[in-house]
């Protein structure tokens, strides 16, 4: 009933749309039997698959009949050479299936679809050569986005393409995330890039946007980061250290650095709750466990709680987003554990403002005390596209607090920070503006971004 059969082999492209199929009686000499509808799994140029709830004879005809376009019905004849056991949802059975009989007209249009919905070759052409980003859209041909600049590349893309197009960068669970909750992301990686996806409705329609990196963890010297930040993860043995920036400034890409630079100069246990999980990490000396939201763990909140029930010595947190979270990384902290946490600021001010914001009005003062007691660091990065070269730099801002700030923190007055960063040159410490003005004095960055910080 499950034979071997060289059709797995073929490379197929999911295909989540609805067909029919109808059962050919005796060599067609009594025509088909009543079309039934259910749901592809999967589609190629040799065959299809589809779920059932009924058992095939091996070797049996069916007629396909399904949509190639919004608008394009496409038929063909194919025999059952697969039968295997679902049982993950009400159907029974995977039925796979190879074409028998198509006719020219249909074969151009079917292949014409399989080349139309395979991501893989776009991702392996020279479209994507210092493309930061993709944007998949229907009615839209691809959008990339070159060195800040929105670029569109090729044909509009009618609504039926892009969905199936994007679907087929999901894996199951995903799928079934993107369908329970509109929305889902996730990193897949082929070849030497790295993407981060999400895809989303918008008015109804699929949308996807898909960021594009290295898969390659870089050295905090590569990536360009100032030699404090090493400094800071090597001497800390406690407290919390914030990464912020805007959306898409490269916190994930830091935090992995420093992680891995934690595996090569520490012996400790590290426990990582990532959304998605981006860059699978060499643990080096350490111990690394690196958990999943949504797969590993439910929320920020729980897998915090149950960490500190695994005795790790450092914990890195994806994304603060909420107060609950917030609190639990305080918590964490001030158990002695060595923190690592990213959140959406600006700048030192900005971050801090985040911080507060989480809690209510009556609440901040005894959470910000608690904050000026861990806090050994907050790291600020934006990146600007290379002057010279392909790729991007980024401008960092470093505030290390000592003893002189935690009066300040505590009571939320923090208009003295800038001039506590310049104060603290010697330290390591430094603005945006000065780590702006210096790519651009040294040509890596152009002039034109000095005026966003005069």
């Amino acid at each position: 009933m499950f034979p071997n059969n060289d059709l797995r082999k073929e490379p197929r492209l999911k295909f989540k749309n609805t067909i029919q199929y109808e059962k050919i009686k005796r060599n067609d000499v009594y025509g088909y039997g009543a079309p039934i509808s259910t749901t592809a799994v999967d589609i190629g140029s040799r065959g299809i698959g589809f779920y059932a709830n009924e058992e095939f004879d091996l070797n049996s005809n069916l007629r396909i009949t399904c949509n190639i376009a919004s608008n394009v019905l496409v038929s063909f004849q194919v025999r059952v050479v697969r039968m295997q056991i679902f049982t993950g949802g009400i159907m029974k059975f995977i039925v796979g299936t190879e074409i028998k009989d198509i006719t020219e007209d249909t074969r151009a249009k079917l292949d014409a679809f399989l080349g139309r919905i395979n991501i893989y070759p776009i991702l392996e052409s020279g479209i994507l050569d210092n493309v930061s980003d993709m944007h998949f859209m229907a009615g839209q041909p691809l959008i990339v986005k070159k060195k800040g600049t929105l670029l569109r590349v090729g044909e509009s893309l009618d609504e039926y393409t892009v969905k199936n197009l994007l679907l087929n960068t999901l894996d199951e669970d995903r799928y079934e995330k993107l369908m329970k909750e509109k929305d889902v992301n996730f990193v897949f990686h082929y070849h030497n890039k790295r993407f981060r996806g999400n895809i989303h409705f918008q008015q109804g329609r699929l949308e996807g946007l898909f960021r594009v990196s290295n898969s390659a963890v870089e050295s905090l010297q590569r990536l360009g980061l100032p030699p404090a930040l090493g400094n800071l993860v090597s001497k800390a043995k406690k407290g919390l250290v914030l990464i912020a920036g805007r959306t898409g400034a490269g916190k994930t890409t830091t935090l992995s650095s420093l992680i891995s630079h934690l595996g090569k100069e520490r012996s400790d246990v590290i426990v990582t709750i990532e959304d998605p999980i981006e860059y699978i990490h060499d643990a080096g000396k350490c111990i690394i466990k690196q958990r999943e939201l949504g797969r590993d763990t439910l929320s920020y909140a729980s897998a915090i709680s149950n960490a500190l029930k695994q005795n790790p010595d450092i914990l890195v947190i994806g994304e603060i987003l909420d107060a609950e979270t917030m609190a639990l990384v305080l918590t964490a902290a001030e158990s002695g554990i060595l923190v690592f946490a990213t959140i959406n600021a600006t700048s030192t001010i900005h971050a801090l403002d985040r911080v507060a914001s989480f809690f209510p009005a009556d609440a901040q003062k005894h959470f910000l005390n608690r904050l000026s007691l861990v806090l050994k660091g907050i790291i600020v990065q934006e990146i600007f596209p290379k002057a010279m070269d392909d790729g991007f730099i980024p401008a960092v801002e470093v505030f290390l607090p000592d003893e002189s700030t935690q009066a300040m923190l505590a009571e939320g007055d923090w208009e003295n920070i800038p001039a506590f960063i310049q104060a603290g040159k010697s330290r390591g410490m430094r603005s945006i503006k000065d780590s702006v003005e210096e790519l651009t004095c040294c040509g890596a960055i152009d002039m034109a971004y000095l005026n966003e910080y005069v």
